[in-house]
């Protein structure tokens, strides 16, 4: 009994009848030489369960199907030969599932068919046995945004002389802005530019890499291997001796998406430096004192942040933070000050895990009330002055 449907689209009769034979007598066979035969066959809403182009008919394929509702969620697999992989990048931007390189042995091949046909079968069949749940959107309390305006109003005033001096030092430091922005996600993963007083070298961001060996909260990472070509693998895939069925692009490579979540779980979420050397001579005072911070009252006054809540992250750590154990310190305010900065944060106090600081984030989401952040206002002022250069 046939069970499913392959629709082949190219023009080579060599590999299309290769193909066939690996498909299997399970599988009944469509092929057509051109995409336009192939879309008028598919106007009669056929049941396919997967396609497979070459690359000459594929652009025009892929993006032909992807505009019809009945095919979105078919897999649509490109045919290439070794050396061609890099059609993979350009290709799935465009809607591919994956590519096919017809050079490799006939069960890899198999495997890699039977696998998006066993896929595409789950899909259809899928069906959500419980309700999705709707998506809690965090609105700050009125009480909370009066706080914010009228304080940060009040301290900008009546600082804005020390301010004012501060910016005057900057600029005689050191070359660059006075003003250091960077883009940050804070409620509801809202990215905005958030302002401090610059206290590093111009282009220190470049030199994040060079500087995570030096990261508190660095771990371990995983025995991951990776290969120096353009695909990283997993060690599963490498002993199979099969491509990976799963590939994920990361900054213009192909790698593994088994080997990619190992290495996310075992990499660091935050990252922070003692003895930053990327600072200035003014930059290890101004943070010291946490004066670089009060630019961030500007981003009170326009909704960005509260005076209490979760510290902003930088997208590259938020962009760690995105399950459904860790997305929750989202679901609150992003705050000049917070639980992390005044219980227990890493000011020679012993290290802390990112774990830790994430729930102690997820902590205050859950419980944050007027009495919270008048305890955490006043303890604040005990931290100001912090113990390490962090």
């Amino acid at each position: 009994m046939l069970s499913f449907c392959v629709l082949l689209v190219m023009e080579d009769d060599l590999i299309a009848n290769r193909l066939a034979t690996i498909v299997g007598a399970t599988c009944s066979i469509v092929r057509f030489r051109d995409e336009k035969d192939a879309e008028k066959w598919l106007t009669d809403s056929q049941k396919v369960d997967l396609i497979i182009s070459d690359k000459n008919s594929g652009p025009a394929m892929v993006s032909m199907v992807r505009n019809k509702s009945d095919y979105q969620l078919v897999p649509f697999l490109i045919t290439c030969r070794f050396g061609e992989t890099h059609l993979l990048k350009t290709t799935l931007v465009s809607g591919v599932t994956d590519i096919l390189v017809i050079n490799e042995e006939n069960y890899k091949l198999q495997s890699k068919i039977d696998y998006y046909l066993g896929l595409n079968s789950q899909v259809q069949t899928f069906s959500p046995t419980e309700s999705i749940p709707s998506i809690h959107h965090f609105k700050l309390p009125w009480w909370k945004r009066f706080i914010d305006i009228s304080v940060s109003l009040t301290i900008l005033i009546l600082l804005s002389p020390v301010m004012l001096l501060v910016s005057l030092l900057i600029f005689l430091d050191s070359k660059g802005p006075i003003i250091y922005r960077s883009k940050r996600a804070g409620a509801n993963f809202h990215v905005f530019d958030m302002y401090k007083f610059r206290t590093m070298s111009v282009e220190a961001d470049q030199l994040l890499n060079q500087l995570s060996s030096q990261n508190i909260y660095a771990q371990t990472k995983p025995n991951g291997e990776a290969s120096n070509g353009a695909m990283k693998l997993c060690s599963t895939c490498r002993e199979q001796g099969l491509t990976c069925q799963r590939l994920l692009i990361d900054h213009n490579r192909s790698i593994c998406e088994k080997l990619y979540l190992e290495e996310t779980e075992g990499s660091a979420k935050f990252m922070k430096f003692r003895n930053d050397p990327r600072i200035t001579r003014l930059g290890t005072f101004l943070r010291n004192s946490s004066i670089d911070e009060l630019p961030q009252l500007v981003n009170i006054l326009l909704g960005d942040m509260s005076l209490v809540g979760n510290r902003p992250l930088p997208l590259y750590e938020a962009e760690k933070l995105t399950s459904d154990e860790f997305a929750k310190r989202f679901a609150g305010p992003a705050g000049l000050t917070g639980l992390w900065q005044v219980k227990k944060r890493a000011k020679g106090q012993g290290p802390m895990s990112d774990r830790e600081r994430t729930l102690l984030d997820i902590e205050y989401t859950n419980n944050f009330s007027f009495k919270t952040d008048l305890q955490i206002i006043w303890r604040t002022f005990f931290s100001l002055w912090q113990k390490e250069n962090v």
